[in-house]
């Protein structure tokens, strides 16, 4: 825990679990940085003892990687209104136990005129504090999904900002009123809005890679979960001679070596390890195989990229998963050689892309987080 942190406008908590709610951070406060508000992110979890991050996210990735049937059970059971409302107590009073005071002590040394929380676990530990009295501020909420979980519903919330328009009607079936709620999507950071009127060659030549007629980007995800070595052997085996396929294993080193082991020409595949050139990469690829997490569907969306999405984690994916198909913006992946043959007809129809293309433009939105950081500053100024 850092010692006499300097004050700011804005105070984003974050919780590092997966990537996308520390990206969603990082691009609201670049946002806010262009609009002179001085902003500092926060992992919730640094400001109580270890072991809280390990018995809650902890035993979050066990039961992921261990028992993910037994985790997407308890995961539906929560998003009942009943259990979702207990869950969220309980929780939220735990955390308020063990984190509260190192929450206090950072909120009172930093005096943010502005509270954003990308993650809900610290948005209930915020409302304990509204009822104490002291804390004043304005207090925001960013949901980085397709669909709202119960423990994200909080009265004492200012603002909540959404990706889409059905989340504004799940938040007031948990009685929140929709005059707080802005739909403004995702927050993606900046490289996409310059990347996104791009051709494919500045886009290529940017990234000094082989030019290529069919381009498959695939990404693993944040957390480096599921098979996604094993699909991608199975993708150079498509018949398409002229395809080239791009893998990024993000920080996942034991992936990236596997996906290094893969038998395949160079210039057929390209595996990357952590790389800041995704909008490139999605500026000149004509497919986007990942799964479904709430901020590189928001990206993809946002450069017109049509999505196949891998088998989704328990949770909160397999509500993301559902989300993009219904809105065609996405298509499940087929299971074993079906996928080969899924991903080869697709490439070969560009009737069924180009109507995919249209439907994540409708969805995507490359100014999130501008929206987000405008509406932060009205508040602030009001």
């Amino acid at each position: 825990m850092s010692s006499q942190p300097e004050k700011c406008d804005v105070l984003i908590l974050s919780v590092e679990a997966g990537t996308g709610h520390a990206q969603a951070a990082r691009a609201l406060a670049d946002a806010l940085a262009e609009r002179g508000l001085v902003s500092r992110i926060e992992d919730a979890f640094a400001y109580g003892p270890p072991w809280v991050f390990d018995t809650v996210i902890g035993v979050y990735l066990r039961l992921l990687e261990q028992a993910p049937s037994l985790y997407s059970y308890l995961y539906g059971l929560a998003e009942g209104p009943s259990a979702g409302r207990l869950g969220q107590r309980i929780l939220t009073t735990y955390l308020k136990i063990f984190l509260g005071q190192g929450l206090r002590d950072l909120i009172r040394q930093r005096e943010p005129r502005c509270i954003i929380c990308t993650h809900p676990f610290p948005v209930g530990v915020l409302g304990y504090f509204r009822e104490e009295g002291w804390l004043q501020g304005p207090i925001a909420g960013v949901v980085t999904d397709f669909s709202i979980h119960p423990f994200w519903a909080f009265e004492g919330v200012d603002r909540y900002y959404v990706a889409a328009t059905p989340l504004v009607d799940q938040l007031r079936t948990f009685g929140i009123d929709p005059k707080t709620v802005q739909v403004t999507g995702i927050p993606i950071k900046e490289d996409f809005l310059r990347a996104a009127p791009m051709s494919r060659t500045e886009a290529e030549k940017a990234l000094n890679i082989p030019a290529s007629p069919k381009r498959i980007l695939v990404m693993g995800g944040g957390l480096g979960l599921g098979p996604v070595a094993e699909w991608v052997s199975d993708l150079t085996r498509a018949p398409l001679e002229d395809l080239q396929i791009v893998v990024v294993a993000g920080k996942n080193e034991e992936l990236e070596q596997r996906l290094r082991q893969i038998p395949a020409p160079p210039e057929r595949l390209i595996v990357l390890g952590y790389t800041r050139q995704v909008a490139l990469l999605m500026a000149c690829s004509d497919l986007f195989i990942t799964k479904p997490g709430g901020l590189s569907a928001s990206e993809a969306m946002a450069m017109a990229l049509p999505q196949i999405l891998l088998p989704p984690l328990p949770g909160q994916e397999e509500v993301n998963l559902r989300f993009l198909v219904d809105h065609q913006a996405a298509w499940p992946a087929e299971d074993g050689d079906k996928f080969i043959e899924q991903v080869t007809v697709l490439l070969q129809d560009e009737q069924r892309l180009s109507a995919c293309r249209e439907a994540a433009r409708r969805l995507g939105n490359l100014l999130a987080a501008r929206k987000v950081a405008d509406d932060i500053e009205n508040i602030i100024n009001r």
